[in-house]
């Protein structure tokens, strides 16, 4: 089986299916999984504390699988000096080829990459950055709507009208992100013009995702899509997760007006990591999930789940010729 598109000619992959990049979960465990099943497995450069050690993460992928994968470079504000540079020099110096970016548009990147010889992804979640990235020389975009987890912006377009919306603009090609699980929302965004599908939400849970078993087995079992919560609103930051406890916390110091110094804390990337630790407690962590955890009621791996996904969305698609 094999869905050609731009995407799967221009990135060199099977099928039109992008790993979305999680930071401490876009491991090279998860990434090579995607790329050996023939999507685009992506490292996430944000989950590792220096350049040498995101070199050592790339060179475990390199050994973990011979198709192409991306590393992301997450150009969000962040509170710790991150050396974007230096992260490139390494993507490049270990022969990446593809890289994603995502915050906001690379201009001070897009050059150097483009001279390391990268195809350049940049994922948005409006149409107006889409165009300012194509402006610049990207070569891909990834039209992020309001259904998906983590960093959703606060435009509030879903992925049904943001994806055509993002074809019928742009001239570079349209990749979906935000609500895609199977292979039915697969056709679907494939039918609205996109020229492929990034997953995040559906990635994390499966077998090779590196979070903890009970984690994802407590979502698939009783978690549907009521179940999360668009926090940060207040500090321009509108953020998905998985609604808890800890949620319902912030969404109190939200409306009291709190500073950002005493919310910040809640939204800690250590509360997310100790779900790599073996941390249990879905209650008491940040983690983000989209609105799509209520279609998913199974941890496959991600072989498995891509195969089905194929399928499905060759069925569905069949339906119309």
């Amino acid at each position: 089986m094999q869905i050609k598109t731009k995407a799967t000619e221009l990135l060199g992959i099977q099928y039109p299916i992008i790993q979305g990049c999680m930071q401490w979960f876009a491991t090279a465990d998860l990434a090579s999984a995607v790329s050996n099943a023939g999507g685009l497995g992506v490292i996430s450069s944000a989950t590792f504390a220096s350049p040498e050690d995101l070199r050592a993460e790339i060179k475990r992928c390199k050994q973990r699988t011979d198709k192409p994968f991306a590393v992301n470079i997450s150009l969000f504000p962040s509170l710790n000096a991150v050396g974007y540079h230096e992260h490139i020099k390494v993507c490049a110096e270990e022969g990446v080829r593809i890289m994603e970016t995502a915050g906001r548009a690379p201009t001070e990147y897009i050059e150097e990459m483009k001279a390391a010889g990268m195809t350049v992804i940049h994922k948005c979640v409006a149409v107006k950055h889409a165009l300012k990235a194509q402006s610049i020389g990207c070569d891909m975009v990834v039209i992020d709507g309001y259904e998906a987890a983590g960093h959703i912006g606060a435009f509030n377009t879903a992925t049904m009208v943001l994806t055509p919306s993002a074809v019928d603009a742009l001239s570079l090609p349209v990749i979906t992100a935000g609500g895609i699980c199977d292979g039915r929302s697969m056709a679907a965004a494939l039918m609205l013009g996109a020229e492929g599908v990034y997953m995040g939400t559906r990635f994390f849970m499966t077998k090779e995702c590196p979070a903890s078993a009970e984690i994802k087995q407590t979502l698939a079992e009783n978690y549907g899509e009521l179940d999360t919560y668009i926090g940060l609103h207040p500090y321009k930051n509108d953020t998905r997760f998985v609604l808890n406890s800890l949620m319902k916390e912030l969404a109190e110091l939200e409306a009291a007006n709190a500073p950002f110094e005493k919310v910040g804390p809640l939204v800690a990337g250590y509360r997310t990591h100790k779900f790599t630790q073996g941390g249990t407690n879905l209650d008491k962590g940040s983690l983000c999930i989209g609105e799509n955890i209520g279609l998913i009621k199974d941890v496959p791996s991600v072989e498995a789940l891509i195969n089905r996904i194929v399928s499905e969305c060759e069925s569905q698609l069949s339906r119309f010729n």
